[in-house]
């Protein structure tokens, strides 16, 4: 491969992707992150109960979902590009110093940022916008194949409703 300076410039731009133990994970919130989610509407609710899940179903979690950061001048530091609560929900398990995360170390971070605050959610929306209505479909469809998964109960604590909000739609 002959190096032009569109090479150069490219690799400058690139990102590194990092495994590292979830418990030696030292994350703050990216500055900006901070002021950009300062008017968010979120309630805090309690932190569910995990211990239900087994290792395997908590690393694919975390497997599924890499951690956008960029370095901090603090060694071994990272500032987070997004709000990441699952990372709250894993870090708060008894088997979170087994877990390795994926780190996704970005160079400029007002891309990364302006991508995962508006462009994400706003696609995500219509497919949790019916949340309850898909996991009770996805629960029968389960059942009928044998299929083992957690009971509606649980899904319930973890979704912060109640076990009825789990149920078909009103056509």
């Amino acid at each position: 491969m002959r190096i032009t300076r569109t090479n150069i410039i490219l690799a400058k731009n690139m990102t590194k992707t990092k495994k590292i133990r979830l418990d030696s994970l030292q994350l703050k919130q990216h500055p900006e992150l901070i002021r950009l989610c300062s008017e968010d509407k979120l309630k805090q609710s309690a932190i569910p109960d995990l211990r239900f899940l087994s290792f395997e179903q908590l690393q694919c979690l975390l497997d599924t979902c890499p951690i956008p950061v960029i370095t901090s001048s603090t060694p071994n530091e990272y500032y987070l590009l997004t709000s990441m609560p699952l990372l709250t929900l894993l870090l708060s398990h008894p088997e979170n110093h087994k877990l390795t995360a994926s780190i996704v170390i970005y160079n400029k971070p007002e891309p990364i940022l302006t991508t995962l605050a508006f462009i994400r959610p706003a696609l995500f929306y219509p497919e949790y916008k019916r949340l309850p209505e898909t996991l009770h479909g996805r629960l029968n469809k389960a059942k009928s194949m044998g299929l083992t998964v957690p009971t509606k109960k649980q899904l319930s604590r973890l979704s912060h409703t109640s076990p009825s909000a789990i149920r078909r739609a009103k056509d």
